[in-house]
């Protein structure tokens, strides 16, 4: 009788024991039960500051290219490696894709900078599908276009910028929402004097490239804007 009494005192040890153990992973497992069960409320906020430091990060990158090139140039080749667009030439096949990427000195090169890395935030800010759709008209549009009716070598990132601009000049007008129709506010108000960049006003200027990248841009505006919802 005894000793049935302390197998079952034993047995109850033993019990209790383990009940102590899986009452001490419990707010463990609790955790991390409640996070498989319930998202994080702090899960969209991540989300979208991920996104924003990545569509910020973005041109940067692409801007790298063009500066590494420019500096490479600069400090040690003198300024005379340049990657240059010659119309309706075979050496100048290359430059359909790499002329973008090549500027005449650190004064270009900042001058496109600025443009194309304001007008790439705000294409962004509404669509990062826009806007590979627009960047890649411009870029390889653009310079296959110049091969073939430039009347003059050109080098440049430019012809893009101007694609950018004419995409957001005309984006709000044709989709009539809010972000896109604010986009095209800001810019008409703030860049409406790019558009002289388009007129033979400056010899020294390849006009004839900005137009070009900027009746592209209209093109991929029409190419990829959204029709408005129609309210009955």
């Amino acid at each position: 009788m005894t000793s049935k009494k302390s197998d079952r005192e034993l047995q109850a040890d033993m019990q209790r024991l383990m009940a102590e153990m899986e009452a001490g992973a419990s707010p463990e497992t609790s955790d991390s039960s409640t996070q498989a069960g319930t998202p994080s409320p702090a899960a969209p906020p991540q989300g979208l500051l991920a996104q924003v430091k990545a569509n910020f990060v973005l041109p940067l990158c692409i801007l790298a290219i063009p500066w590494t090139q420019e500096i490479i140039d600069q400090l040690f080749l003198g300024g005379q490696w340049n990657w240059v667009l010659h119309p309706r030439s075979l050496a100048g096949i290359p430059g359909i894709f790499l002329s973008a990427f090549s500027h005449s000195g650190f004064i270009h090169l900042i001058s496109n900078t600025i443009g194309f890395a304001i007008f790439s935030w705000l294409i962004l800010a509404k669509s990062r599908r826009d806007y590979w759709t627009v960047l890649l008209i411009g870029w390889i549009g653009g310079g296959a276009i110049s091969w073939l009716v430039g009347p003059t070598s050109v080098h440049g990132l430019s012809g893009v910028v101007y694609t950018l601009f004419g995409y957001l000049l005309v984006i709000g007008w044709l989709e009539r929402r809010v972000i896109p129709l604010m986009l095209s506010i800001f810019v008409l108000l703030n860049y409406s004097a790019t558009l002289w960049g388009v007129l033979p006003t400056n010899p020294l200027v390849a006009w004839w490239g900005h137009l070009i990248g900027f009746l592209l841009g209209i093109f991929a505006a029409y190419g990829v804007y959204r029709e408005p919802r129609k309210r009955h």
